[in-house]
């Protein structure tokens, strides 16, 4: 950087500590960093962004491929959350990464734009209740925050604003096959799935946030970069390492628990929180219009119980007075629940060549650096699949592919699975920093990344501390139970949809014609549950416990627990998608499956307190001058990946606050 090139303009604490501004946004994030921006459009109106992570835009956030990787710190501030132990996946602790920073998981996420099919809004608008939400009224803000370079012979995609993005190079030769391989189990091959009219089922090109030059765009990047920031400091103020630890309502005065109580949001107490020291005494700053909370799924809850938002009994368990009794705050937590399967492929024509073949690394940088192109200047997967679990053909595994069956826009028809099409092993987490195991090392992979988009079941948070914000919230995770109606169609369809995976991967390694050996299914149920124990055992803060007893006995027996290391022999899967069994797929899953770091729903959007948090435009329930604006408020988590509705959320919610405010 030139040394005389003025600063990022950061504030700290202690300067914004007393002022009163419009609007106060807590959280910079994917949201955040869209609400600062669209309300800082206004030089009349004076906006403080409250962001708990540090600004960091250091050279390896920017670089595509390697700011995936969630468990270093080089990118952003990790938040490395894990899930309380989960008996049906044998007790294992999910981790659950999200990034803290200008910008959020934007810095640190798979950079993939991916807005959902119209049918789920369509289904947000009808059959729940959110009147406004539709795809037709969505729409618009998906076309407006991006700049899409490589489609602007559409109508449907935007070219002016501020999200740039590209299509994901298709550089690896198994790419052609694999379209083959799609077209054989009923998928028709899409351009684009953002398309309006584009089928609900299909084989689909990405487009990725990503630069000309090659560098990542995240919500910092797009929407709150240096210039912008400079240019507006005068009306917008970005104070970073700020804590958020409650909110005031009533300016002070104690607010009674009764629903009859007046609210209003009218102040956020912030405290100082430089990375590795010691946070410091609150501050109070005041909103004379609105506070926007955009904290995240986890985030986002946390405020607002230790502000007194929240289930009255979880509350006062707490020992927190109730503000407003909000059932809702914390509950519904959704994600995509991926389960991977892994065909071994040629080195060349994945990512592992990076690291197996170490003059492929070294060039993959230097063309990097000299040209911003190359393996490390795209996210990790060009291409993926939506499909419907309830359109397969249980004796062929072939989807439909009938136009009723695949009209995007019927709520009926959101798909329900993605199979990710990703160049890596994605067991192991090779191209995040954890090590190979010795069954897996010298050997590379194509992932069948199957990830569960619509799942009934959903999980909750609940406060540890009542005082300390710094503490991470108890997560329970979605788990797939069988014991109630949600969880008994879950595991149906996650059946259904690991057949379909391991269909599709008979296809490619028997009958597209790619000339490219070795080539076999290696990781999916059916395996040896020795080998995979011991593989999966190497996994970070993945197994905190030992494993339930009983379903470890019932599913795959008491060997699973103890491998020997002499059966670390990995072999190609003897079972195929008609011979697998059931409790087969059950215990592959209950091992393997994960989180695809795609949170949601945890202060979602309702008609009524009962069954959600905010109305639909977004307004606390019960509160005045308060509004959330983050994929907390997603009445139901979209089938696509959550970044670009994040922003879209975003953008209404600046809408909202300007026809409220008459700007």
């Amino acid at each position: 950087m030139w040394p005389f090139s003025e600063a990022y303009p950061e504030r700290k604490v202690a300067e914004v500590d007393g002022q009163t501004y419009d609007y106060i946004i807590v959280g910079g994030g994917t949201a955040g960093s869209v609400l600062a921006s669209r309300l800082s459009e206004d030089p009349n109106v004076s906006v403080l962004l409250l962001e708990r992570g540090p600004l960091r835009d250091v050279f390896m956030s920017r670089v595509p491929l390697m700011s995936q990787n969630y468990v270093s710190s080089w990118s952003t501030g990790i938040q490395d959350r894990f899930s309380e132990p989960i008996a049906a996946y044998n007790d294992r602790r999910l981790q659950l990464a999200s990034g803290e920073g200008l910008g959020g998981t934007s810095r640190l996420n798979g950079l993939l734009v991916t807005r959902g099919t119209p049918g789920g809004y369509n289904e947000w608008a009808t059959d729940l209740g959110m009147e406004g939400w539709s795809w037709k009224e969505v729409e618009p803000y998906f076309a407006r925050m991006e700049n899409a370079l490589d489609r602007s012979d559409t109508d449907y995609r935007g070219q002016g604003g501020p999200l740039v993005n590209r299509t994901a190079d298709l550089r690896y030769r198994f790419y052609p096959y694999f379209e083959k391989a799609s077209e054989a189990v009923g998928l028709p091959v899409e351009p684009d799935c953002n398309a309006p009219n584009a089928s609900a089922q299909g084989y689909f090109r990405l487009d990725a946030a990503v630069y000309p030059d090659g560098t990542r765009v995240s919500a910092y990047r797009a929407y709150l970069h240096k210039k912008l920031a400079l240019e507006r400091r005068r009306h917008l103020t970005i104070c970073t390492e700020a804590l958020a630890t409650k909110l005031e309502f009533n300016d002070g005065v104690v607010v009674p628990d009764s629903d009859s109580a007046e609210v209003k949001a009218t102040g956020v107490y912030v405290a100082s929180a430089p990375t590795g020291k010691p946070v410091g005494k609150p501050a109070l700053v005041k909103a004379r219009r609105e506070i926007i909370v955009c904290g995240g799924a986890f985030r986002t809850p946390q405020l607002l119980m230790l502000s007194g938002l929240g289930p009255r009994a979880h509350l006062q368990e707490k020992g927190i007075p109730c503000v407003r009794d909000l059932p809702a705050v914390g509950a519904h937590l959704s994600d995509h629940f991926a389960i991977p399967l892994m065909i071994e492929m040629p080195a060349q024509d994945t990512l592992h060549a990076l690291v197996e073949k170490p003059m492929v690394g070294l060039r993959s940088f230097v063309e990097y650096l000299w040209k911003g192109s190359g393996m490390i200047s795209m996210p990790s997967n060009a291409t993926t699949i939506f499909a419907r679990t309830t359109a397969m053909d249980e004796a062929t595994y072939k989807t439909s592919n009938t136009a009723a069956a695949n009209d995007a826009a019927k709520p009926s028809n959101v798909p329900d699975v993605e199979v990710m099409v990703i160049p890596v092993n994605a067991i192991n987490l090779e191209m995040t920093g954890c090590p190979p195991h010795e069954a897996t090392r010298g050997r590379a992979y194509l992932t069948l990344y199957t990830a569960m988009v619509q799942l009934r079941t959903t999980g909750r948070l609940e406060l540890v501390s009542a005082t300390d914000p710094q503490v991470h919230t108890r997560v329970h995770y979605l788990e797939l139970k069988d014991d109630n109606d949600a969880g008994k169609e879950d595991w149906k369809a996650v059946r259904r949809a690991v057949r379909f995976s391991m269909r599709l991967a008979e296809e490619f390694v028997q009958n597209s014609g790619y000339p490219h050996k070795p080539l076999a299914l290696m990781f999916g149920p059916g395996m040896d549950m020795d080998v995979l124990h011991g593989v999966t055992m190497g996994r970070p803060g993945e197994r905190q416990t030992t494993a339930t007893e009983t379903v470890v006995n019932e599913a795959v027996g008491t060997a699973l627990l103890k491998p020997a290391k002499d059966k670390y022999v990995l072999k190609p899967l003897a079972k195929t998608w008609q011979t697998v069994t059931d409790a087969e797929i059950d215990a592959y899953v209950r091992e393997t499956g994960q989180s695809s770091l795609h949170f949601g729903c945890s202060a979602r959007m309702a008609p009524t307190a009962k069954d959600g948090v905010v109305d639909a435009k977004l307004k606390v329930h019960g509160v005045s001058g308060l509004r959330i604006a983050d994929a907390s408020v997603f009445p139901r988590i979209p089938s696509g990946h959550t970044m670009a509705p994040s922003l879209m959320v975003g953008e209404r919610c600046a809408d909202f606050l300007k026809a409220a405010w008459q700007q």
